[in-house]
Formats: structure tokens, C-alpha cells, sequence
């Protein structure tokens, strides 16, 4: 099938253009900086691999463009929820409060920080097991809001390493087009090749929907699949109502829906 792509900036010049300048730090307050820790250089490069997220996009897409990465882990909480969320709190440098709710018949605490242009959720939630859950999704609508969002991202991977309190991340940016299933598709992979090698690990097709999971030799760190390392999930799902095509590209694995 042959695929008419649109005239668009070389990729080795979006690429640059977005390394330059948006992944330095730049907090609003001396508070927000956390020093260096000695965690693993993969961890700390959220910034870099969600730009490379955003470019495959751009190369991909023409619209509707917005980005999700989450922080999540795990640790031991012995002394009960309340406290364990408020320390949890402090330790993350977080200053919205965290707001105790009943769902599912479970207690979890809740809170939401605003901080233009682009905002945190978090759950907290602590198991029978007694270890602590968490979760903090930001999310934004534009590339300046994803640029902050890998910042904090970043923030809260080095407050969290500090304090001994597991952490892991993932990261997903999304697109429109208005071209098919198979075509916009077939703009993603393209977009994939331009870069190195793409091993597809695994794949998911239906008639509205095309997901496939790869190795790459650009990605940085992924999840173990099939005796190699998944660090990079492309899907295509067709909105045949309205006439597009959503394109997501998430590291190491889509988060959330597509």
C-alpha cells in the first residue's frame, strides 16, 4: 500500500529543537530542586525519551497533540495509611494536600497539583500485604507542558530515590491524523525507522485497532518480552465517527488507554 506522507522538518532538526532547552530543570523556587543521587542514569533521562516520544509523534500526526508520564512504585509503610500518606507527602516535596476517600470499599487518599501548563494527580492507596501504593499521573497538552511534565517527572524520581522509596516511570504521547488505520499506522513505523532498528515484539490487530510493541536500539532501558527488552509500543486506533486516526507512542509501554 502506498503511503503519501506530508512535506515535514527533517528529523534530525525536530529532534535537536527539542533536546535544546526543554529538558533543563527550571523550577519556580530553590524548594522544588532536588540534588543529584547516585540512581541509574536510566532513570533519570524521562525528559530525553518523552522528547523522542514527542518527534515520532510529530512525525506521525498533524493534531491534537498531548502527553501523559506517571511515577509509580511500592515500599513498605509500617505505620498505617494516614501517616504513611503524609509522609509519603513530605517526602515528595508535593505541597497540595492529600485527601482521604472511600473507593471500591478501600480508603485511598487523593490530591491534585496545578502547575501551569500541566497538572499532577495522585492516588495512594496501602494493601493488605502493608506496603504502600502509589501513583502520579501528569498530564499536558502541549509541548512546553510536556517538556515541565519530564521535568517533574525527574523531580520526583530523585526526591523519591532519597527518601528509599521505590520508583519507576512510563510515558506516553499522543497525536491525531486524519489519514486510515493502516496508513496512519504505516506514518508511525515509518517515523520508528528513521531512527535505528525496530524489533516488533508484539502485535494486536483488529479492525479498528493496531498495537505493536518493539525493541529498540533508541529507547534507552525496557521491560522484559519474549527474551528481549520491550522499551517502546506504538498503537493506532481509527475513531471511524469522527474521521481519524489516534496515534500513541509510550515508553517503556503505552500508559493507559489508546
Amino acid at each position: 500500500m502506498s503511503l503519501v506522507r506530508r512535506t515535514k522538518t527533517p528529523a534530525i532538526g525536530l529532534l535537536l529543537l527539542a533536546l535544546c532547552g526543554a529538558v533543563a530543570a527550571a523550577w519556580s523556587s530553590e524548594a522544588w530542586k532536588a540534588a543529584r543521587t547516585p540512581l541509574a542514569s536510566e532513570t533519570l533521562e524521562a525528559a530525553k525519551r518523552m522528547q523522542m516520544l514527542w518527534v515520532l509523534a510529530e512525525l506521525s500526526g498533524d493534531r491534537k497533540f498531548s502527553s501523559t508520564i506517571t511515577v509509580q512504585g511500592s515500599y513498605a509503610a509500617p505505620d498505617g495509611l494516614p501517616a504513611e500518606a503524609e509522609r509519603w507527602r513530605q517526602e515528595a516535596g508535593i505541597a497540595a494536600p492529600l485527601e482521604p476517600r472511600q473507593e471500591r470499599g478501600r480508603e485511598v487518599y487523593r490530591g491534585t497539583y496545578n502547575t501551569a501548563p500541566y497538572q499532577g494527580d495522585v492516588l495512594l492507596f496501602q494493601e493488605n500485604d502493608g506496603r504502600m501504593y502509589y501513583t502520579v499521573k501528569l498530564s499536558a497538552e502541549a509541548k512546553g507542558g510536556m517538556a515541565r511534565s519530564a521535568e517533574e517527572a525527574e523531580r520526583l524520581l530523585l526526591k523519591l530515590g532519597q527518601a528509599g522509596i521505590g520508583a519507576d516511570w512510563n510515558a506516553t504521547v499522543r497525536t491525531v491524523t486524519g489519514a486510515s488505520l493502516t496508513d496512519g499506522f504505516a506514518a508511525a513505523e515509518q517515523a520508528l525507522a528513521e531512527w535505528g532498528t525496530a524489533v516488533p515484539l508484539d502485535r494486536y490487530e483488529d479492525d479498528r485497532t493496531i498495537s505493536v510493541t518493539y525493541e529498540t536500539d533508541y529507547m534507552g532501558t525496557g521491560v522484559a518480552m519474549k527474551g528481549r527488552k520491550a522499551n517502546l509500543q506504538v498503537a493506532a486506533h481509527e475513531d471511524r465517527e469522527r474521521g481519524e486516526t489516534r496515534l500513541s507512542f509510550g515508553t517503556p509501554l503505552i500508559a493507559g488507554e489508546y
